[in-house]
């Protein structure tokens, strides 16, 4: 694997401290929220695929956030923006690195990326009327991408077969006023950077949302498509290729993924919203199932992971949503809170019945995860430092609030807070009863300053509902400081240290 840059829900490159790993365990399976990158404003044009182990891959897009007043100092390890991004979670860790810095990209770029056997990623892109790609063959992402189409293509996807070839679909327009609205390709390389692209099918003009899926067989690669309102699978034969309608109602949002045994899975979306699947197992006919309804605004996604179970998400009028069927017919179920404000859902299936949803969060303009687990996914935390007077930098100022004593509350619920301050007194022991009001993890950490700054007290991670209550040791240093929790920094308020009844020196 590159080394790109070990993180943990925060980025180094940030000015985050140190990392330490902490994980907790639920009581069954159960959903997990976790931030993949929350620098700038990220996770535009999300894809996302697992490797062999079941490892999550994200290929997304990154561009400098707005900001009121005076911006800040760039950052010099920071990656030239705007980028596009990968970022997995491998060996206990979340890495996140460039693939393509300032890049010809905008809003509505889209990517696709790919894992083959051998753990090479594969990532293409469309930027400024062409498609592009990179992969990490030779150790690293190349310096420059290599141009795959001059084109303006939409419902970009990419597979790579058993010896690590790559495979890119897409639909485009003709310019031309006669003819067919749109045409189906496959890209596929041709040595020394040289790219083939053939028309797979003709189409009609590419539906809102576009998609297309080009998923590898025991008998070669199929390309999944909408057209006129039908879901339809183009497969090579001899040197022709030829289409089959999968379901004559469909033919929006098109997404698809192989199952273990290579047997082909759509998920799709109708005209008036409604999701649904179809597959072909061996030399069946195609099968058509519903998955849900109120899907708008992006493409499906499915998943099946090793046990055949299929896993869809898509993006409704209320955020998120994601069904399976692992008791034999297609079920949602409730996602976590954080996916309220999420866009552009992309499912996979890890090991063990892990599932992922990976998404943008529009409110806070980054990318997230959703996980399902029996085990509670890696939770990365800042290192705890050595208490005292460095280290940070004390907020200057009358403080927002005054201790009121020792025993101090706080609680957690739609990842906020309950108050943005707490005072504790100087130079006494007291305690924090912490109500963690919903199935998130959080905790309550103080600092000197924001991270990295000197930490004064770490609480434990823990997953709601539930109340747990910390036991801090008394703090000799008056001053307005920080408190965070750890899994979702932005989740923070002041901290103040003064006399009891007394204001906290600048």
């Amino acid at each position: 694997m590159p080394v790109l840059g070990v993180v943990a829900l925060v980025a180094a490159a940030c000015g985050r401290p140190d990392i330490v790993v902490r994980s907790e365990e639920p009581d069954g399976p159960s959903w997990f929220s976790l931030v993949v990158d929350s620098t700038g404003d990220a996770g535009a044009g999300l894809s996302l695929a697992t490797d062999a182990e079941g490892n999550p891959h994200l290929a997304y897009l990154a561009f400098e956030e707005e900001v009121e007043g005076e911006a800040p100092a760039p950052d010099p390890l920071a990656p030239a923006l705007p980028a596009v991004m990968h970022a997995h979670l491998m060996q206990d860790a979340w890495t996140r690195g460039p693939v393509a810095e300032e890049q010809d990209v905008d809003a509505e770029s889209e990517t696709a990326v790919a894992v083959d056997a051998d753990g090479v990623h594969h990532v293409a892109w469309t930027a400024g009327g062409q498609i592009l790609y990179s992969s990490n063959a030779g150790g690293e992402f190349a310096e420059e991408p290599g141009i795959v189409a001059d084109v303006q293509a939409v419902g970009l996807s990419i597979a790579a077969d058993e010896s690590g070839t790559p495979m890119i679909a897409f639909q485009t327009a003709l310019d031309e006023a006669e003819g067919p609205a749109s045409l189906i390709r496959l890209a596929t390389p041709e040595g020394e950077g040289a790219w083939t692209v053939e028309t797979v099918a003709e189409a009609s003009a590419p539906e809102e949302p576009p998609g297309t899926a080009v998923i590898v067989t025991a008998d070669g690669p199929v390309v999944a498509f909408g057209s006129d309102g039908e879901t339809l699978v183009a497969e090579q034969q001899g040197a022709r290729w030829v289409s089959e309608t999968a379901d004559p109602d469909g033919g929006v949002g098109v997404s698809g993924a192989p199952d273990a045994d290579g047997n082909p899975h759509l998920a799709y979306l109708t005209a008036a919203g409604d999701v649904k699947h179809a597959h072909a197992v061996g030399t069946e006919p195609w099968e058509v199932s519903d998955v849900g309804s109120g899907a708008t605004g992006s493409s499906a996604s499915i998943a099946v992971d090793a046990e055949g179970v299929h896993h869809v998400a898509w993006q409704a009028s209320d955020g998120l949503a994601y069904a399976g069927n692992a008791g034999g017919e297609f079920a949602e179920e409730e996602l976590p809170a954080s996916t309220a404000e999420g866009v552009g859902p992309r499912v996979g299936a890890g090991a063990d019945g892990t599932v992922y949803v990976a998404f943008r969060d529009q409110g806070d303009t980054e990318v997230q995860m959703a996980v399902r687990s029996a085990d509670a996914p890696l939770l990365a935390v800042p290192s705890p430092q050595e208490t005292g007077g460095g280290g940070g930098t004390v907020a200057p100022g009358p403080p927002p609030c005054e201790p009121e004593g020792t025993e101090l509350a706080i609680a957690a619920n739609n990842l906020a807070f309950d108050t943005d301050c707490l005072a504790a007194p100087v130079g006494e022991s007291f305690t924090i009863e912490f109500d963690n009001q919903e199935a998130q993890a959080h905790n309550v950490a103080l600092y000197q300053a924001p991270p990295p700054s000197t930490t004064f007290f770490q609480g434990e991670i823990v997953t709601g509902p539930t109340t747990t209550t910390y036991e801090v040791d008394p703090i000799d240093q008056e001053g307005n400081f920080s408190f965070q929790c750890d899994v979702h920094p932005q989740m923070n308020g002041t901290f103040v240290v003064a006399a009891a009844g007394g204001a906290a020196g600048g």
